[in-house]
Protein backbone atom coordinates (compact mmCIF):
# COMPACT_ATOMS: atom_id res chain seq x y z
CA UNK A 1 0.00 0.00 0.00
CA UNK A 2 1.49 3.34 -1.17
CA UNK A 3 1.57 5.73 2.35
CA UNK A 4 2.50 9.67 2.68
CA UNK A 5 2.76 11.95 0.07
CA UNK A 6 4.02 10.81 -2.88
CA UNK A 7 3.55 13.68 -5.38
CA UNK A 8 4.90 13.98 -9.04
CA UNK A 9 3.75 15.05 -12.51
CA UNK A 10 4.42 14.16 -15.72
CA UNK A 11 7.04 16.45 -16.85
CA UNK A 12 9.30 16.23 -13.33
CA UNK A 13 12.29 15.87 -13.15
CA UNK A 14 13.77 12.41 -11.72
CA UNK A 15 17.59 11.30 -11.34
CA UNK A 16 19.69 8.33 -10.29
CA UNK A 17 22.77 8.62 -8.62
CA UNK A 18 25.23 6.50 -6.44
CA UNK A 19 27.79 7.86 -4.14
CA UNK A 20 30.46 8.01 -7.00
CA UNK A 21 28.73 8.79 -10.25
CA UNK A 22 25.86 10.72 -11.42
CA UNK A 23 23.88 7.65 -13.40
CA UNK A 24 20.83 9.30 -14.96
CA UNK A 25 18.84 12.83 -15.02
CA UNK A 26 15.64 12.56 -17.06
CA UNK A 27 12.17 13.63 -17.09
CA UNK A 28 8.62 11.90 -16.41
CA UNK A 29 6.47 10.72 -19.24
CA UNK A 30 4.14 8.24 -17.93
CA UNK A 31 3.41 7.06 -15.13
CA UNK A 32 0.99 3.64 -13.94
CA UNK A 33 0.06 2.70 -10.37
CA UNK A 34 -0.93 -0.85 -10.13
CA UNK A 35 -3.24 -1.57 -7.08
CA UNK A 36 -2.28 1.60 -4.93
CA UNK A 37 0.68 -0.54 -4.37
CA UNK A 38 3.33 -0.35 -7.22
CA UNK A 39 4.37 2.88 -9.35
CA UNK A 40 5.75 2.30 -12.52
CA UNK A 41 7.72 5.26 -14.39
CA UNK A 42 9.06 5.95 -17.78
CA UNK A 43 11.42 8.54 -18.01
CA UNK A 44 13.59 9.68 -20.68
CA UNK A 45 17.20 12.23 -20.90
CA UNK A 46 16.86 15.19 -23.02
CA UNK A 47 17.34 13.47 -26.21
CA UNK A 48 13.37 12.48 -26.08
CA UNK A 49 12.58 16.10 -27.11
CA UNK A 50 14.36 15.11 -30.58
CA UNK A 51 11.95 13.12 -31.18
CA UNK A 52 9.42 15.96 -32.71
CA UNK A 53 9.44 16.98 -36.74
CA UNK A 54 10.48 20.31 -37.86
CA UNK A 55 11.88 22.47 -40.68
CA UNK A 56 15.31 23.72 -40.32
CA UNK A 57 17.13 26.25 -43.35
CA UNK A 58 20.95 26.78 -42.23
CA UNK A 59 23.60 27.67 -44.54
CA UNK A 60 27.30 28.36 -43.68
CA UNK A 61 27.24 26.09 -40.05
CA UNK A 62 29.39 23.22 -38.53
CA UNK A 63 27.05 20.29 -36.61
CA UNK A 64 28.38 21.85 -33.67
CA UNK A 65 26.50 24.96 -34.55
CA UNK A 66 23.70 23.59 -35.51
CA UNK A 67 22.95 21.47 -32.35
CA UNK A 68 23.95 24.45 -30.53
CA UNK A 69 20.76 26.50 -32.49
CA UNK A 70 18.46 23.72 -32.38
CA UNK A 71 19.03 23.35 -28.35
CA UNK A 72 18.48 27.02 -27.87
CA UNK A 73 15.19 26.70 -29.61
CA UNK A 74 13.95 24.32 -27.95
CA UNK A 75 15.36 25.55 -24.35
CA UNK A 76 17.42 22.54 -23.68
CA UNK A 77 20.95 22.79 -21.09
CA UNK A 78 24.03 22.73 -23.35
CA UNK A 79 26.97 20.58 -21.89
CA UNK A 80 30.23 20.03 -23.37
CA UNK A 81 29.85 20.53 -27.73
CA UNK A 82 33.05 19.97 -29.39
CA UNK A 83 33.78 21.86 -32.34
CA UNK A 84 33.40 19.63 -35.64
CA UNK A 85 35.03 21.96 -38.01
CA UNK A 86 33.62 21.10 -40.92
CA UNK A 87 31.05 24.25 -42.55
CA UNK A 88 28.08 22.82 -44.08
CA UNK A 89 27.36 25.79 -47.14
CA UNK A 90 23.70 25.03 -47.23
CA UNK A 91 20.96 22.42 -46.21
CA UNK A 92 17.20 22.51 -46.38
CA UNK A 93 15.57 20.20 -44.04
CA UNK A 94 12.24 20.02 -44.03
CA UNK A 95 9.75 18.11 -41.81
CA UNK A 96 12.34 15.97 -40.36
CA UNK A 97 12.94 14.92 -36.71
CA UNK A 98 15.15 16.95 -35.17
CA UNK A 99 17.59 13.57 -34.47
CA UNK A 100 17.60 13.16 -38.07
CA UNK A 101 18.53 16.88 -38.96
CA UNK A 102 21.69 16.48 -36.25
CA UNK A 103 22.57 12.95 -37.09
CA UNK A 104 22.35 14.31 -41.36
CA UNK A 105 25.09 17.35 -40.03
CA UNK A 106 27.33 14.87 -38.52
CA UNK A 107 26.85 12.62 -41.23
CA UNK A 108 28.45 15.09 -43.48
CA UNK A 109 30.89 16.00 -41.21
CA UNK A 110 32.53 12.71 -41.20
CA UNK A 111 32.31 12.40 -45.27
CA UNK A 112 34.70 14.96 -45.47
CA UNK A 113 37.16 14.87 -42.16
CA UNK A 114 36.80 10.64 -41.56
CA UNK A 115 35.73 12.42 -37.86
CA UNK A 116 33.26 10.33 -35.82
CA UNK A 117 30.70 12.05 -32.92
CA UNK A 118 28.69 10.81 -30.40
CA UNK A 119 25.61 12.76 -29.35
CA UNK A 120 24.57 12.16 -25.95
CA UNK A 121 22.65 13.57 -22.67
CA UNK A 122 25.12 13.97 -19.95
CA UNK A 123 22.88 14.03 -16.74
CA UNK A 124 20.74 16.39 -17.87
CA UNK A 125 23.17 18.69 -20.76
CA UNK A 126 23.57 18.00 -24.45
CA UNK A 127 27.01 17.30 -25.39
CA UNK A 128 28.69 15.97 -28.23
CA UNK A 129 32.06 14.63 -28.12
CA UNK A 130 34.47 12.53 -30.64
CA UNK A 131 35.15 8.99 -30.17
CA UNK A 132 38.19 9.21 -28.82
CA UNK A 133 36.76 11.45 -25.60
CA UNK A 134 34.14 9.04 -25.06
CA UNK A 135 36.58 6.19 -24.23
CA UNK A 136 36.30 4.16 -20.68
CA UNK A 137 39.23 2.50 -18.54
CA UNK A 138 37.35 -0.68 -19.00
CA UNK A 139 38.10 -3.94 -20.27
CA UNK A 140 35.82 -7.12 -20.64
CA UNK A 141 36.75 -10.54 -21.22
CA UNK A 142 34.10 -12.54 -23.22
CA UNK A 143 35.67 -15.74 -22.54
CA UNK A 144 36.35 -15.11 -18.88
CA UNK A 145 33.92 -12.49 -17.36
CA UNK A 146 30.85 -12.55 -19.59
CA UNK A 147 27.71 -14.13 -18.56
CA UNK A 148 26.59 -14.77 -22.18
CA UNK A 149 28.14 -13.47 -25.63
CA UNK A 150 27.36 -13.42 -29.07
CA UNK A 151 29.61 -12.54 -31.84
CA UNK A 152 28.86 -11.45 -35.35
CA UNK A 153 30.92 -10.44 -38.60
CA UNK A 154 29.39 -9.64 -41.40
CA UNK A 155 29.82 -7.72 -45.42
CA UNK A 156 26.40 -7.85 -45.87
CA UNK A 157 25.27 -4.61 -44.96
CA UNK A 158 27.24 -1.21 -45.58
CA UNK A 159 30.40 -2.37 -46.61
CA UNK A 160 32.14 -1.47 -49.57
CA UNK A 161 35.37 -1.74 -51.12
CA UNK A 162 35.00 0.21 -54.36
CA UNK A 163 33.98 3.80 -54.18
CA UNK A 164 33.04 5.90 -57.47
CA UNK A 165 32.12 9.33 -57.47
CA UNK A 166 30.96 11.59 -60.47
CA UNK A 167 30.90 15.19 -61.14
CA UNK A 168 29.39 16.81 -63.82
CA UNK A 169 31.10 20.35 -65.31
CA UNK A 170 29.56 23.67 -64.90
CA UNK A 171 30.34 25.01 -67.71
CA UNK A 172 31.28 22.08 -70.49
CA UNK A 173 28.23 19.67 -69.00
CA UNK A 174 31.13 16.82 -68.33
CA UNK A 175 31.01 13.98 -66.22
CA UNK A 176 34.24 12.90 -64.76
CA UNK A 177 33.99 9.92 -62.75
CA UNK A 178 36.60 9.13 -60.01
CA UNK A 179 37.33 5.57 -58.45
CA UNK A 180 39.02 4.34 -55.36
CA UNK A 181 39.28 0.69 -54.13
CA UNK A 182 41.27 -1.70 -51.88
CA UNK A 183 42.55 -4.41 -54.12
CA UNK A 184 42.93 -6.96 -51.15
CA UNK A 185 39.54 -6.86 -50.06
CA UNK A 186 37.89 -7.00 -53.35
CA UNK A 187 39.89 -9.81 -53.98
CA UNK A 188 38.72 -11.56 -50.78
CA UNK A 189 34.94 -10.41 -50.86
CA UNK A 190 34.54 -9.65 -53.86
CA UNK A 191 33.59 -6.09 -55.59
CA UNK A 192 31.31 -4.05 -53.38
CA UNK A 193 30.36 -0.65 -54.81
CA UNK A 194 29.41 2.14 -53.46
CA UNK A 195 28.15 5.41 -56.14
CA UNK A 196 27.86 9.07 -55.41
CA UNK A 197 27.03 11.60 -57.44
CA UNK A 198 29.04 14.93 -55.94
CA UNK A 199 28.13 18.31 -56.51
CA UNK A 200 29.32 20.61 -59.93
CA UNK A 201 31.32 22.65 -57.73
CA UNK A 202 33.55 19.85 -56.77
CA UNK A 203 37.16 19.79 -58.39
CA UNK A 204 38.79 16.54 -59.30
CA UNK A 205 41.24 16.55 -56.39
CA UNK A 206 38.22 17.31 -53.92
CA UNK A 207 36.58 14.07 -55.43
CA UNK A 208 39.38 12.07 -54.99
CA UNK A 209 39.79 13.03 -51.20
CA UNK A 210 35.66 12.56 -50.45
CA UNK A 211 36.14 9.25 -52.57
CA UNK A 212 38.97 8.42 -50.14
CA UNK A 213 37.12 9.67 -46.95
CA UNK A 214 34.35 7.32 -47.95
CA UNK A 215 36.37 4.14 -48.88
CA UNK A 216 37.63 4.44 -45.93
CA UNK A 217 34.76 4.55 -43.82
CA UNK A 218 32.92 1.88 -45.48
CA UNK A 219 35.79 -0.84 -46.10
CA UNK A 220 35.74 -2.64 -43.21
CA UNK A 221 34.13 -5.61 -41.48
CA UNK A 222 31.18 -5.19 -39.70
CA UNK A 223 31.35 -6.50 -36.18
CA UNK A 224 28.70 -6.88 -33.41
CA UNK A 225 29.17 -8.04 -29.89
CA UNK A 226 25.96 -8.94 -27.59
CA UNK A 227 27.20 -9.17 -23.86
CA UNK A 228 25.48 -9.98 -20.71
CA UNK A 229 27.77 -9.34 -17.79
CA UNK A 230 27.76 -7.73 -14.31
CA UNK A 231 27.22 -4.20 -14.41
CA UNK A 232 29.33 -1.24 -14.53
CA UNK A 233 27.60 1.98 -13.53
CA UNK A 234 29.98 4.32 -15.32
CA UNK A 235 28.91 2.89 -18.62
CA UNK A 236 26.51 3.93 -21.53
CA UNK A 237 25.50 4.18 -24.61
CA UNK A 238 28.32 6.13 -26.72
CA UNK A 239 31.29 5.11 -24.66
CA UNK A 240 34.15 3.17 -26.01
CA UNK A 241 35.51 -0.03 -24.06
CA UNK A 242 38.19 -2.80 -24.24
CA UNK A 243 36.97 -6.13 -25.74
CA UNK A 244 38.65 -8.98 -25.81
CA UNK A 245 37.66 -12.04 -28.08
CA UNK A 246 39.60 -15.21 -28.68
CA UNK A 247 42.29 -13.27 -26.52
CA UNK A 248 42.13 -10.54 -29.37
CA UNK A 249 41.26 -6.88 -28.05
CA UNK A 250 39.65 -3.81 -29.51
CA UNK A 251 38.09 -0.97 -28.97
CA UNK A 252 33.95 -1.01 -29.40
CA UNK A 253 31.29 1.23 -29.26
CA UNK A 254 28.37 0.91 -26.94
CA UNK A 255 25.15 1.59 -29.12
CA UNK A 256 23.32 -0.09 -26.29
CA UNK A 257 23.42 -0.30 -22.83
CA UNK A 258 20.48 -1.61 -20.36
CA UNK A 259 21.24 -2.15 -16.34
CA UNK A 260 19.36 -4.40 -14.43
CA UNK A 261 19.61 -3.91 -10.77
CA UNK A 262 17.45 -6.08 -8.54
CA UNK A 263 18.32 -7.64 -5.54
CA UNK A 264 21.56 -5.99 -4.66
CA UNK A 265 22.53 -7.63 -8.26
CA UNK A 266 23.28 -5.01 -10.62
CA UNK A 267 23.60 -7.22 -14.97
CA UNK A 268 24.09 -5.46 -17.83
CA UNK A 269 23.42 -6.30 -21.45
CA UNK A 270 25.76 -4.49 -23.99
CA UNK A 271 25.20 -4.42 -27.62
CA UNK A 272 28.54 -3.09 -29.26
CA UNK A 273 29.90 -2.67 -32.89
CA UNK A 274 33.68 -2.35 -34.51
CA UNK A 275 34.38 1.15 -34.65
Amino acid sequence: MLEGNINFHEGDNICIKTDKNNIFFGYIFTKKIIDNEIINIVAYNSIRYFITRDTYIYKNKTASQVLKMICADFGLKIGDIEETGYIIPYRIEENQTILDIIYTALDLTKRFNTKDYILFDDFGKISLKSYENMKLPILIDCDKYAINYYHTTSIDKSVYNSIKVSVKNKKTKVISTYLEEDINNKNKWGTLRKFERLPNDFNSIQAKNYAKNILNIYNKLNENVEIVCFGDERLKAGNLISVVINKKSRYMLVKECIHTIKNNEHIMKLILSNI
